[in-house]
């Protein structure tokens, strides 16, 4: 199914940090990191999003979310600011202030944060996500994002209600959002004798469908071309 940027917006990116890549810090998270184009994908969707944000008349914007673990042990803890939590130079932040950074010390970027609430107040219909990685951070902002229905609209009073035997108070159709999960933008690594790659795809099957849609970078990239 075809993107569509009628709909109000955000990219979310998570964890683009240099703990997460810096040869020095990777032997913390596994032996081997799945999608070596991770980085140039990511780079090509953030800078053709920002293109189309320029141009588009509808509501477009990007979101960063990092990061701060509460472990001393942990490259992404405070105590290492260069090595470990500081953002990566490709998917820094806008020099100008533009794009919204939400900090979290847990897997779910709508935990402890305010994504949530800005989501719900800024309007966003649409939501593509990337970052890393696939089977902790991402996986866990994608299902949430599903689960909170954060860019669905609901009539009258709201989501469904459940009686104590478990049947419905109230029936609704839902005007559902779109979560899309960019495959090629997001990676993640080996861990418990299992492949990197094999993890990284059993992640993605485990939310296509049923949480997200599960996009290339390309088919992202060229949409916002149209824009």
């Amino acid at each position: 199914m075809a993107l569509d940027f009628s709909l109000p917006t955000a990219l979310i990116l998570i964890d683009n940090q240099q703990g997460l890549t810096n040869p020095s810090t990777l032997s913390h998270w596994g032996p081997s990191r799945s999608n070596p184009q991770y980085e140039t994908n990511t780079q090509a969707l953030l800078s053709a999003f920002r293109a189309a944000k320029s141009s588009s008349s509808t509501p477009l914007e990007v979101i960063h979310v990092f990061h701060s673990s509460t472990s001393p042990k942990s490259p992404l803890h405070p105590l290492h600011p260069e090595q470990g939590i500081r953002p990566l130079d490709f998917a820094a932040p806008a020099a100008d202030g533009s794009e919204a950074v939400f900090w979290k010390t847990v897997n779910s970027s709508f935990i402890g944060t305010g994504l949530e609430a800005h989501v719900r107040e800024k309007g966003f219909r649409q939501l593509i996500i990337a970052g890393l990685t696939t089977d902790h951070c991402v996986s866990t902002t994608t299902r949430m994002a599903a689960n909170l229905g954060v860019v669905d609209r609901y009539p009258g009073d709201g989501p469904v209600r459940l009686r104590s035997d478990g049947t419905h108070e109230n029936e609704l159709n839902v005007e559902k959002g779109r979560i899309v999960l960019v495959d090629d933008a997001t990676a993640t690594f080996g861990k418990g004798g299992i492949d990197a790659e094999i993890i990284h795809k059993v992640s993605l099957a485990t939310l296509e469908g049923e949480f997200a849609d599960v996009l290339k970078t390309e088919e992202v990239v060229k949409a916002l071309e149209k824009i």
